[in-house]
């Protein structure tokens, strides 16, 4: 005797719309209560380190990775004039090669502090006000997941702005957030600029 395809699909109907139901209560019950998880990228101060003077290029002491200190020789023009670092930082790219001639406000290399980091992220209007000036904040990235690295609030906006940048509906539209930064302390490398990150905002505490 054959099942009835009439009885099966029914069943089947029930099965799935059980497990999903399971799944959401699983997920509830898995994310903590009054958390907020909002991504950001990872940001550094970068400064344009450029020449005043025209010349060819004779040397070239440092490179991309590389760092340096305040006050440090980066670049050597025509043997009589030196470019130095303006700060403590890493050489995020160098852009001029011995042999090379140059002319005042070429830009010769791109510095940065990494000991300086910034994340900014976009938190819903409804949310926002329960976000702290000066609060610190758990930050995790995807390539450390069992570190957790802490952020304190050093700017919240005071306009709001719309969400996505590319808006395809009326209702879209109507979706506005505020901007967080959050200043990351030292992390001995291993958070960097560009990278992915999300801040946890613990809400209603």
């Amino acid at each position: 005797m054959h099942p009835n395809p009439k009885v099966i699909v029914p069943v089947l109907l029930v099965i799935v719309i059980g497990l999903i139901a399971a799944a959401y209560f699983i997920l509830q019950a898995s994310s903590p209560r009054g958390e907020l998880i909002v991504s950001g990228t990872i940001e550094a101060t970068e400064i344009n380190v450029g020449s005043e003077v025209a010349g060819r290029v004779t040397r070239v002491y440092a490179s991309a990775g590389d760092r340096v200190r305040e006050g440090q020789v980066l670049v050597e023009i025509h043997s009589s004039s030196t470019v130095k670092s303006p700060l403590d930082g890493t050489v995020l790219d160098r852009l001029v090669e011995p042999g090379e001639v140059v002319v005042p406000g070429s830009n010769l290399m791109i510095l940065a502090n990494l000991d300086a980091l910034t994340l900014t992220v976009y938190v819903p209007e409804d949310r926002y006000g329960q976000i702290l000036l000066g609060q610190t904040y758990p930050v995790t990235v995807d390539s450390y997941p069992t570190e957790t690295f802490y952020g304190k609030v050093s700017l919240i906006a005071n306009q709001a702005e719309f969400t996505p940048r590319n808006v395809q509906t009326t209702d879209s539209r109507k979706t506005t957030v505020f901007a967080i930064r959050l200043d990351l302390p030292p992390s001995g490398g291993k958070l960097k600029p560009g990278m992915p990150a999300d801040v946890h905002f613990r809400l209603g505490q």
